[in-house]
């Protein structure tokens, strides 16, 4: 028997089905990763809810829910706060859609968890604002989600000059014997993420070379401490929305 339960949550894709309807994969505050069926998304001009539709969308919702079921419907629905830039800048919708992607592929838990829920918010918020630095906000994000995936790395450096084991999750004074590493140019930019702050986005990364490499190291990071991470078909996309 189905339960109504109200809660928010945080579009991470959809898929259209049938003539009007679409099943949509949301991430919930109360009940973590959800599929719901949506009707009436498409169709005539009064039905339409493709504002649903748009990723990283925050959603007030009373939804129909059974532990014993992988699909169910939403009651009613309602946008939280709009996103106001995320839609009509390309490098933000590229970092939106980066994002995304990850959150889709490591998301799959249906256990709720509150402080990773609030995280994400919170990280839709700076996406859509307007702070010094937006070139390096998906950086910043995917560093400080690992604290909440259970993998934040250790920030043990060591000396002037160091590895980062990959594997391991720590600075090393010396050289893994495993070939799972940051060399020590690598681990010195990938040390910046450590020390900054929303304020100081910028300090993250100054130029693209930098900024692939530090994205680079965050996703082999990611793929030895996550299952089934795979390839990124929003990757290029996104690096070549920053160039420079």
């Amino acid at each position: 028997m189905s339960t109504l339960i109200k809660t928010s949550g945080i579009i991470l894709d959809h898929v259209l089905y049938r003539e009007t309807s679409a099943i949509i994969h949301i991430y919930t505050r109360e009940l973590g990763r959800q599929n719901y069926i949506v009707n009436g998304v498409r169709g005539n001009r009064k039905s339409r809810k493709t504002v649903l539709l748009q990723p990283l969308n925050r959603l007030k919702l009373e939804v129909y829910h059974s532990p014993k079921k992988d699909l169910h419907r939403i009651k009613e629905f309602y946008l939280d706060r709009p996103l106001v830039n995320v839609p009509y800048y390309q490098s933000t919708r590229a970092q939106a859609f980066f994002l995304v992607e990850i959150l889709s592929k490591i998301l799959v838990m249906q256990d709720p968890a509150l402080e990773l829920y609030d995280f994400l918010d919170h990280s839709v918020d700076l996406l859509d604002s307007e702070v010094e630095g937006v070139e390096n906000i998906h950086l910043f994000i995917l560093f400080r989600l690992t604290h909440f995936l259970g993998f934040y790395p250790n920030h043990n450096v060591i000396g002037s000059r160091y590895w980062f084991d990959l594997k391991n999750g720590d600075f090393t004074g010396h050289e893994p014997a495993h070939p799972l590493f940051l060399n020590p140019g690598k681990a010195a930019l990938f040390n910046r993420l450590f020390d900054v702050d929303v304020f100081t986005l910028k300090e993250i990364a100054k130029n693209a070379s930098e900024r692939n490499v530090i994205l680079n190291s965050l996703l082999d990071f990611y793929r030895l401490h996550t299952n089934s991470f795979g390839s990124l078909k929003s990757l290029e996309v996104l690096q070549s929305m920053f160039h420079q």
